[in-house]
């Protein structure tokens, strides 16, 4: 009886184990998100989503500079430090500033107890009008004294404009210098410029791009055209400039895309990886927000170039998955990687 006991225990203990085990897995699978890569529906005879390689810019460089003369009391930043609008970046020596403010502030108010004390005398006829405008004339002149001196004084105070990076640092401590010497100069940091180039059908047909995005570290971002130089190039190529505030530096290469939206019952093409099938029809993946959600479409047959026209249920606009999409369930999460990855589908 008691063998039997024991044999009986080891297996309650062995099932309640394997049921552990495999709440662990079952959780661990939960929590994979799978990679995939993406492509947008071609439009067959002309318009189509484009890609081509871009460099990020800064907007501008700023070189700021005193509005007042003087010596250099303080810089308390450093290149390559991220400032913020309206941050101190360098300070004058306000003494001699600070001394013509308070010296003003004090002619102003002896004016003023003079002139409210000549305005009693004119109001009761014991003085000559002249006079009074005379007084009061003098209070105003002295008044725009006071304001100029004040206006110096906040001169000694260099702040950002904007948000943005120190790039340079061009003056010393208790060196001297005079107005519109350049102290420092700031990289701005309100929107990031990307430039790419387009050959000729691009630039002639830029009116009827109306989008504009790329892809960084798997997120998608909206890019703004800005414009376009109608001038090509040595090699026929034209500049075009798009804004974006993505957290991206200077000196970055993006992948940016561009698209022109498709007329209605438009054919286009996809890869033949896109497409699955399910119950006898035809379906793609549309990534949205980093979420799939499977799409019907109807599909014809495959082109000289291997894809699959499609005749309804897509637009160049949307976002299909390419490739990964064997082991992809509905709404879930995935993350868009670039070609050079070798795990799509999280398969290894």
């Amino acid at each position: 009886m008691k063998a039997t006991g024991f044999f009986v225990l080891t297996l309650v203990m062995a099932g309640m184990l394997m049921a552990c085990g495999g709440n662990n897995k079952k959780d661990a699978a939960e929590t994979v998100i799978h990679s995939v890569m993406t492509t947008h529906p071609s439009a067959i005879g002309g318009r189509e989503v484009k890609n081509f390689s871009g460099v990020v810019k800064e907007n501008a460089t700023i070189s700021l500079s005193f509005r007042a003369g003087g010596q250099i009391q303080s810089i308390p930043v450093k290149e390559g430090q991220h400032v913020r609008r309206g941050q101190l970046l360098a300070q004058l020596d306000t003494k001699d500033y600070q001394i013509a403010v308070d010296n003003a502030r004090v002619q102003v108010d002896q004016m003023r107890r003079q002139v409210e004390r000549m305005k009693a005398l004119y109001e009761g006829n014991a003085m000559n009008g002249n006079d009074y405008e005379l007084a009061t004339s003098k209070l105003e002149l002295l008044e725009l004294q006071l304001r100029n001196a004040e206006n110096q004084l906040s001169y000694t105070h260099l702040t950002a404009p904007c948000d943005g990076y120190v790039q340079g640092v061009h003056r010393e401590l208790s060196e001297m210098v005079a107005v519109g010497t350049p102290v420092i100069s700031l990289v701005d940091d309100r929107r990031r410029e990307i430039q790419i180039n387009v050959p000729s059908d691009v630039a002639r047909d830029y009116d009827r791009y109306d989008g504009a995005y790329f892809i960084h570290n798997g997120q998608r971002y909206p890019l703004d055209i800005i414009a376009i130089l109608h001038k090509a190039d040595a090699n026929q190529l034209y500049n075009v400039r798009l804004a974006t505030n993505a957290p991206i530096r200077p000196g970055q290469s993006v992948d940016v895309y561009i698209e022109a939206r498709a007329s209605e019952n438009e054919v286009l093409t996809v890869p033949a990886g896109a497409v699955f099938e399910d119950g006898g029809k035809s379906y793609v993946w549309v990534l949205k927000d980093n979420k799939i959600s499977r799409r019907a479409v109807t599909a014809n047959k495959v082109d000289k170039n291997g894809k699959v026209i499609i005749t309804s249920g897509l637009d160049t606009t949307d976002e299909v998955v390419k490739a990964g999409v064997t082991r992809l369930t509905e709404g879930e999460t995935v993350r868009v990687v670039t070609g050079e990855s070798s795990n799509v589908g999280d398969l290894l």
